[in-house]
């Protein structure tokens, strides 16, 4: 018992680290992501996702899966980093070199030769982020969830300053570009620094052999989980056009911004902890069981605020003229439904050193979304994004339901988590679409709907705690009850003071 309240202890203390930092960085990158796209056209961020596309296929193979193989290693000796960090180095500068070599050929296939110079500058990135994920690994084993993220956020402020310049002297992509390239600099560097390792050549046989046994089926399914994710970003400039990819990507890059950065205060909370008990069977149930609660009351919330509130987000964060895009983004904003399961299946899978299970599930995620994609894109831009939500829902599930059976719970009893998680929506899904259906299109309308959204969610989670759950009204509830109640002592104490001051 007091094993489990440990590991929740570590869980929450790396969650609240995780959030405060994501928050800030949310905001920043919100900030950017709004300004760069009243600077730069549809091309511009055509070309900047197909860009980034193949060097994610890349990195790849530079970043091996080490990272995580640090992470889940239950004894780590300094020759198993070195090791590491020798493996890294080599990956690293071969697969930069390989990326450099090939701009040419992969310019010309995906989309036209004036994307050659921009993969060869992007390709040193790739060496970068391979010795970078050695020092962040390090540090996030400690749970110096805190220090990674401040590493990242000045990072970030550093680089949005100068992207936001560039793309207001007209460079174009080429702004976005040197952001990525000068992150990833400033982010190894300071990396490098605050990890406080000394690091040095070493590769013997039995300590690579350790590493690749469970890094190597790691990598292999980390390619086809990158080429699933981004077989969209390579398809369409061939299948429709760079503009339309650019058109396309604006609300999936929106979308996936907030998701990602929600997915990863869980994952890089869970995995040190879920690996710490991967041979507890009952802690592992215990622990799925409550995070697919959670999670899922959380995704629903995300989905609905995206769906509901989509033109006024777009007015926002995007602009005006990108408001044709509303009907796009409500469907690719349904994918959040089940992103935070996958993530949470992926988590469970490497921490419980299933890497060859999680191998097979990206091929079939791969395959299904190639195959959706060449059926969708008959449909423009609106087809694309529907089979892309469809087949994230096929393999979400699937998943998540194989993870389940590995600990030992059924896949009914999976899905019925899933369901009473969302058992509040009864009450706030009619009334939204009443709202959406009623309330005119334009600013006015959307403020409204927001606050709509707001106090729907007040009532529920404040007023009727029942109706969520159980788990929420217990563990959650009753900390926000906690919450309140200290917030009105210390705020009769300090008028007290006042007064009588």
């Amino acid at each position: 018992m007091s094993q489990n309240i440990s590991n929740t202890s570590k869980v929450l203390k790396g969650i609240s680290s995780q959030t405060i930092v994501t928050v800030v960085l949310g905001i920043v990158e919100i900030v950017s992501f709004s300004i760069m796209s009243r600077l730069l056209t549809q091309e511009d961020f055509g070309y900047y996702a197909a860009i980034t596309a193949i060097t994610t296929i890349f990195s790849t193979f530079s970043e091996t899966g080490i990272g995580s193989a640090i992470i889940q290693q239950k004894e780590l000796t300094k020759r198993y980093i070195n090791n590491a960090f020798t493996i890294s180095l080599f990956f690293g500068g071969f697969i930069s070199l390989l990326l450099f070599v090939l701009a040419d050929p992969l310019s010309r296939y995906v989309a036209d030769v004036s994307m050659r110079t921009p993969l060869m500058i992007m390709s040193v990135t790739l060496l970068l982020n391979c010795l970078t994920s050695v020092n962040t690994s390090l540090m996030h084993r400690k749970l110096q969830f805190l220090r990674v993220g401040s590493i990242n956020l000045v990072s970030l402020v550093i680089t949005t300053i100068v992207a936001i310049w560039l793309a207001y002297s007209g460079y174009g992509y080429y702004a976005i570009i040197t952001k990525a390239v000068l992150g990833s600099i400033i982010t190894w560097l300071l990396s490098l620094i605050l990890c406080k390792t000394q690091f040095g050549f070493a590769l013997d046989r039995q300590t690579f052999v350790s590493i690749f046994s469970f890094s190597g089926w790691l990598m292999a399914s980390t390619l086809f989980r990158n080429l699933a994710h981004q077989v969209d970003r390579i398809l369409m400039p061939r299948l429709l056009s760079v503009a339309s990819l650019g058109a396309y990507n604006r609300p999936k890059d929106f979308v996936e911004q907030i998701s990602g950065k929600i997915n990863g205060i869980f994952d890089t909370a869970l995995f040190p902890v879920l690996s710490g008990i991967q041979d507890d069977k009952q802690s592992l149930q215990s622990a799925f069981r409550r995070s697919m609660f959670i999670m899922n009351i959380f995704a629903l919330l995300l989905t609905l605020a995206f769906i509901f509130n989509s033109e006024l987000l777009i007015r926002i964060f995007f602009g005006e003229q990108w408001l044709y895009l509303k009907t796009v983004m409500i469907v690719i904003s349904a994918s959040l439904l089940f992103n935070i399961d996958g993530r949470l299946a992926d988590c469970y899978l490497r921490s419980l050193a299933l890497t060859k299970q999680q191998f097979y599930f990206r091929i079939f995620e791969a395959a299904l979304k190639i195959g959706g994609i060449l059926i969708g894109y008959k449909w423009d831009i609106l087809g694309v994004a529907t089979s892309v939500v469809i087949t994230n829902f096929i393999a979400k599930i699937v998943k998540i339901i194989y993870v389940g059976g590995k600990i030992n719970i059924e896949p009914h009893s999976v899905i019925g988590i899933i369901i009473k998680s969302w058992r509040f929506s009864l009450l706030i899904i009619p009334i939204l679409i009443v709202a959406y259906a009623f309330l005119p299109n334009s600013w006015a309308g959307n403020i409204a709907m927001a606050i709509i959204f707001v106090l729907l969610l007040v009532v529920v989670f404040l007023l009727l705690p029942g109706l969520v759950g159980e788990i929420y009204k217990k563990e959650v509830y009753s900390k926000i009850l906690i919450a309140f109640k200290k917030f009105g002592r210390k705020k009769r104490t300090c008028n007290y003071s006042k007064n009588n001051g």
